[in-house]
Formats: C-alpha cells, sequence, structure tokens
C-alpha cells in the first residue's frame, strides 16, 4: 500500500501535528503546487492525495484546479469548511474525489476516516481506475447522500438549483406537481423542494395530494417560491410542510437550510 501525500497551504506550518497525522497513516507533506506534486505522483508509490482547503491563496486555489483537473491517475480526499469544498463541488472537475470532509473536524475522526478509505482502496483491484470506482461505490453505500426532489415547471430553475445541490445531495427532478405525484409511487426521496406557483396543479395542491396517499404522506416537503407575500406564505404554512425558502435566498441559505434540517 502506498503512501498518503497531504496538501496543504504553505502558511499552515504546525510541526507536531504534521508528525501525528504521519504516525497514524503514513503520510508525508507537500505545499500546493500542481509541477511538484505531478513529480510526486509519478516517481512515488501514492495511494491518496488529500488537499486540505483551509486558508489557501488564490494562487494555490489556482494550483488545486490545476492539480485536480490535471492529474487524474490518484484518488483524491477534499478535507475544508463547507464554503471551501462548495467551491471545488461546482466546478464539475473530473477528478476521482473519493471524499469531501467537512471541518472542523476531532484530528481522531478524520484520521480514521482516511484509514478507512485506505483499507478499502487495499481491498480493490490492482488497476488505479478500477481502484477508484470500487471505492466510491463502497463509500456511497456506506454514507450515501440524501435524496431530494425538486419540483418546479421553471427549467432553468431546475437546472439551476441540480447544479447548486448535485454535489452535496442525489438531485432528482420534476417539471409540475403531477410529474411528482408519477416519480413517488416509484421512489421516495427523503426531502421535496416543492415550487409554490405552477400551472395547472400549483404547490399547494401538489402537498394535498402528496399528503393524500398513504405510502408517502410523510415525506417532507420545503416550499419553494420567488414570491415573498405575507398570505401567501400563511396559505402554505397551513399545510404544515417542514419549511418555506425564497428562492432569491441564494445557494447558501438554501444549502444551510437542507444541512440543518437533516
Amino acid at each position: 500500500m502506498g503512501k498518503v501525500l497531504f496538501l496543504k497551504s504553505s502558511s499552515l506550518e504546525n510541526v507536531a501535528l504534521n508528525n501525528k497525522i504521519n504516525e497514524r497513516i503514513g503520510s508525508f507533506f507537500m505545499a500546493i503546487h500542481e509541477e511538484e506534486v505531478r513529480k510526486a505522483v509519478e516517481a512515488g508509490d501514492i495511494s491518496l492525495v488529500i488537499i486540505y482547503l483551509k486558508n489557501v491563496s488564490d494562487k494555490e486555489r489556482s494550483e488545486i484546479s490545476k492539480i485536480l483537473t490535471g492529474i487524474l491517475t490518484v484518488p483524491y480526499v477534499l478535507a475544508g469548511e463547507r464554503e471551501d469544498l462548495h467551491k471545488y463541488f461546482v466546478a464539475n472537475l473530473q477528478a476521482h474525489i473519493l471524499r469531501y470532509i467537512k471541518t472542523p473536524v476531532l484530528l481522531s475522526a478524520f484520521i480514521e476516516e482516511i484509514k478507512c478509505i485506505l483499507e478499502k482502496l487495499g481491498q480493490s483491484l490492482p488497476n488505479n481506475e478500477e481502484l477508484v470506482k470500487i471505492a466510491k461505490k463502497e463509500i456511497v453505500e456506506k454514507e450515501a447522500p440524501k435524496h431530494l426532489l425538486v419540483v418546479d415547471d421553471d427549467l432553468v430553475a431546475l437546472r439551476t438549483m441540480s447544479n447548486v445541490l448535485n454535489p452535496l445531495f442525489k438531485v432528482s427532478v420534476a417539471k409540475s406537481g403531477a410529474a411528482a405525484i408519477s416519480f413517488l409511487a416509484k421512489e421516495h426521496p427523503d426531502l421535496i423542494l416543492l415550487d409554490y406557483q405552477m400551472p395547472v396543479c400549483d404547490g399547494l395542491q401538489t402537498l394535498e395530494m402528496i399528503r393524500a396517499e398513504e405510502d408517502y404522506k410523510n415525506i417532507p416537503v420545503f416550499f419553494l417560491t420567488g414570491v415573498d407575500d405575507a398570505d401567501l406564505v400563511k396559505k402554505a404554512m397551513a399545510l404544515k410542510p417542514e419549511g418555506y425558502i425564497l428562492k432569491s435566498a441564494g445557494p447558501e441559505l438554501l444549502i444551510s437550510k437542507i444541512e440543518a434540517f437533516f
């Protein structure tokens, strides 16, 4: 089993911490520099690259993007705060990213997570691409993302919501209330994000139909709307959805509300 290459900002120097991590997972540390990382990957037996996103500079951020899009022969773990991770979620990078670890996190928990990933890699086939595929599958099965159903008649809104939410959650979409009901007959998502204002069958009617069906009446629902109107809010909340989010709130607030709910 190869070593773990740990990349972090040059502004973060903590020899004692480095030694602790090295003792537990056999890692070595490097600055975030694409050319040097490429040389290390090509020359050494590296099983995993961990990129710690705390305090990275704009130049280092650019180097990270080069690494993830240019060095595709090793799997990666990204660790950082939610806002930092989200920058790479939305970049549609092609790298083999096995795990996003949200910080702050206890060092012991972080190390155990990495050891678990390394064990899974070790159980896989020697072909690197297969290593990544199998490890991804096993990690997803262990910690499957929450499944969201987004219901909106606006195709642009559906695409935008999917782009924002897909990196963090499994996302399905429905273009109407009727399509949502048909979907629920086959699958049960963990949360429904339901547009309030839709033609033919609006959000209220759709929620009434959801609540009327025994099989999926307990699926939680958040209303989404572009209108901030007190009377509309009262009508919506009368059906007791789990939440109400304005589309104008922006992706950060949307994600934070969903994460807080789960």
